[in-house]
């Protein structure tokens, strides 16, 4: 298999274990919600929170059993959407350009694969890809991979997620000089 399979093989995978990991969190958050209430409720408690879920008794031991295993929730984590509202915070710092060289970062970013190893430069490796793509003059290639190289880590990942996304329109336009 090609290095290349490889690398999207992995990266999928990656992403997989996220999900299945955010998934057992949240298993665990609500397990410890439930053993909470019933703990709250006092004796009985897990038979009452049972009928008001419409779930059996069995259903609600498990729970408890689940958080009493589970580690602990003390440990601080980010929101779930921090990385969306990081990246669209940046989209605001960008420098505006030509609708025309957002088009073309757009359709170099789809046609090149992005993985993991664009996290160290993402700004120089797209500059790079620019400067490969064999635009067309009136992109001017070279300026484009300037700016390309100017902008910071995060800058270049929100423009990069933002093509991939093919959401053009969050990218600040300049208008062209008559």
């Amino acid at each position: 298999m090609s290095s290349e399979l490889h690398q999207r093989l992995d990266a999928a995978n990656a992403r997989i274990q996220c999900g299945n990991d955010e998934r057992a969190a949240g298993a665990d958050d609500k397990a410890r919600a439930i053993a909470d209430e019933a703990a709250r409720r006092g004796r009985g408690g897990a038979r009452q929170l049972a009928e008001e879920l419409g779930v059996s008794e069995k259903t609600i031991s498990q729970a408890i059993a689940r958080a009493r295993n589970a580690p602990s929730s003390s440990s601080r984590m980010l929101p779930p959407d921090t990385l969306e509202r990081l990246l669209a915070a940046e989209l605001e710092t960008l420098p505006p350009l030509l609708r025309l060289h957002w088009e073309a970062v757009a359709w170099i970013v789809r046609g090149t694969i992005i993985d993991a190893t664009w996290i160290e430069q993402p700004g120089e490796l797209l500059a790079q890809e620019v400067e490969d793509a064999g635009l067309d003059g009136t992109v001017q290639p070279a300026a484009l991979a300037e700016t390309c190289r100017g902008l910071s880590r995060v800058q270049a990942l929100a423009v990069i997620d933002t093509c991939q996304r093919n959401d053009l329109t969050v990218l600040p336009v300049k208008e062209q000089a008559p």
